[in-house]
């Protein structure tokens, strides 16, 4: 290995070179890669593109690797899964070919979308380049400065630098001594990704090195990310995805299922929903020991369409064909009560073979928004018959919200209830030690912090040891003095035990200005599901990307898998939130 020293911040970091990343967790703060070490015609490690193109390979070049982005025409990103704000990002490239007119090659930074960034664009046919920025689809792309003509021939390497520091962005093209560009008034101030970007243009890149100044991210590794059929601009939030027993994923999102036969890089769909539905806002699906499929419906006591709060129960149906037909089970209560809902997937199997299912139930119905409890009930043969826990949240906690929660077991022996959704400034929990029969305590879970929003957490059916997946937004809470619920960073944490968990990555940040004329973010992170395959994890958000006069305004399904062979724990948590 190659040791060098880089100063961060008034003092050294020692680091060990690795192609890709720095050895143990330096590689949060610095990341080198020529590419070396790749093979030819494939796909680097860390690097992400569209999930429905191919454009960019490691390619050989006269003896030396180097990242091709081959002339398809269209503008195309590849980018790093990292959240930062400041950096010192650095790239060589050559342009190989391009078309006439239109060609275009950059580098970004604070790259939350294709629509959100800060980001440096050569334009081949003027030999200009121009330093912009843009906000959200809300924004428009504004010009930050523009340089004077700037020849760069094809087949000549070059080199670019770019230094974000807060509202202060400066840019070096070939002399890194003489910036090139320069502004002090950048108004995208998200952490967010870095990226390289053509288009119409065949170009190579080689030799990227990016220093974390901010030294809040980590470059993920194993990480593919997407929106869901982007294309028509539908509201959807809130999925669910269970793999059969052939491997093939199916994605429940309210009237509409998706299926992916390759392991969840892509989706096909929608097509109209062929799984017991019955027009709920949410689905719970779980995978038996047994192998069966079981799936909680709501039943409700009118036909047809019918009002958000209409009084409902909930029914189990069990699949014994994975998903083909299905069989009653019994419902959670025998009356229809208008209080009751649940989010996706809370429903969860202890070792013993007992199924917790819990429903969120307002304690004032004539007020629905303020305040709400967890009612548990669990079921010992499978979803046929279901009884409900000695008693609910509501004696546990003197919070008036606490709600949208999940059982899982803990290796001492106990239960432990996990409720992300109240006005405490992270995740609490209740414990039962007689099996669920009943709750006690309320016990906050300090390093979980949230702001008030839903959460998903499993246990891996394919790992050889007890071991849990939470996901949850990892917000201030307080930071509502300023914004109203912030929800705009998405966690991923481990657990062996069920009580202690270690950080595992940012997996979507995405800090955005207000809705106009509100307090309201513009981007809010909702309703997370997570799935656990032999090889990965799979992780749907919806991620509000458009403001509207809705509380969460303009939802769009985002999908995340990640390899679960490349999770690295963090050797502490992130102190910014």
């Amino acid at each position: 290995m190659k040791k060098y020293i880089l100063w961060l911040c008034g003092f050294s970091l020692v680091c060990f070179y690795q192609q890709g990343y720095c050895s143990a967790d330096s590689s949060r703060y610095v990341y080198r890669d020529n590419f070396e070490n790749e093979l030819k015609n494939t796909d680097p490690s860390h690097w992400i593109e569209n999930n429905r193109a191919d454009n960019w390979k490691v390619i050989d070049d006269n003896g030396n690797k180097v990242y091709r982005v081959k002339n398809s025409g269209d503008l195309s990103y590849s980018w790093l899964h990292v959240f930062e704000k400041n950096v010192v990002f650095q790239a060589r490239f050559k342009v190989v070919g391009r078309k006439s007119a239109g060609a275009s090659i950059g580098c970004s930074v604070r790259f939350n979308s294709a629509e959100a960034q800060v980001f440096l664009r050569y334009d081949v046919s003027e030999g200009c380049w121009y330093l912009m920025e843009r906000q959200g689809y809300d924004f428009k792309p504004v010009v930050l400065a523009k340089s004077t003509q700037q020849k760069l021939n094809t087949g000549v390497w070059n080199q670019v630098k770019i230094v974000s520091d807060n509202n202060r962005v400066i840019f070096y093209c070939n002399d890194m001594n003489r910036p090139l560009l320069r502004s002090d008034s950048l108004r995208h101030l998200s952490p967010g990704r870095v990226a390289l970007f053509a288009e119409k243009a065949e170009v190579y890149f080689d030799d990227i090195d990016l220093n974390l100044v901010s030294r809040q991210g980590r470059v993920n590794d194993g990480v593919l990310e997407y929106n869901l059929n982007p294309e028509d601009g539908k509201f959807r939030e809130g999925a669910s995805i269970i793999e059969k027993k052939n491997g093939e994923l199916v994605l429940l999102q309210r009237s509409e299922e998706y299926h992916s036969t390759d392991s969840g890089a892509t989706f096909k769909g929608p097509f109209p929903i062929t799984w017991p539905y019955n027009n709920d806002a949410h689905h719970s699906v779980l995978r038996l020991k047994s192998g069966r499929i079981l799936k909680m419906v709501a039943e409700y006591n009118i036909i047809g369409k019918h009002a958000a709060d209409a009084p409902l129960r909930f029914r189990a149906k069990i699949s014994d064909d994975d998903g083909k037909t299905w069989s009653d089970g019994g419902t959670t209560w025998d009356d229809f009560v208008p209080d009751a809902l649940t989010m996706n997937d809370k429903i969860t199997q202890m070792p013993d073979g007992r199924i917790f299912f819990v429903i969120t139930r307002r304690t004032h119905v004539e007020q629905p928004t303020r305040g709400h409890k967890s009612v548990i009930y669990y079921s010992d043969d499978e979803g046929k018959t279901w009884h409900e826990s000695g008693n609910d949240t509501k004696p546990l906690t003197k919070l008036d919200h606490y709600c949208e929660s999940k059982v899982i077991y803990t290796t001492d022996g106990k239960l432990r209830l996990y409720t992300p959704w109240s006005e405490a400034p992270s995740i609490h929990y209740a414990e039962s030690d007689d099996n669920g029969v009943t709750w006690k305590g309320d016990h906050p879970s300090d390093s979980l912090k949230n702001s008030r929003s839903s959460f998903a957490l499993i246990e891996d059916p394919y790992a050889d040891k007890p071991t849990f997946y939470m996901t949850w937004v990892y917000d201030d809470l307080y930071a509502s003095l300023i914004n109203y619920l912030p929800r705009d960073r998405l966690a991923l944490a481990r657990s062996y035990d069920g009580k202690t968990w270690e950080y595992l990555m940012d997996v979507e940040r995405w800090i955005s200005p207000n809705v106009e004329g509100s307090n309201r973010s513009i981007v809010q992170i909702l309703d997370p599901s997570l799935t656990a395959t032999k090889d990965y994890l799979l992780i749907t958000i919806g991620r509000s990307e458009k403001g509207a006069k809705k509380g969460h305004n303009e939802q769009r399904l985002r999908v995340y898998r990640i390899d679960k062979a490349k999770l690295r724990p963090y050797t502490s948590w992130p102190t910014v939130y």
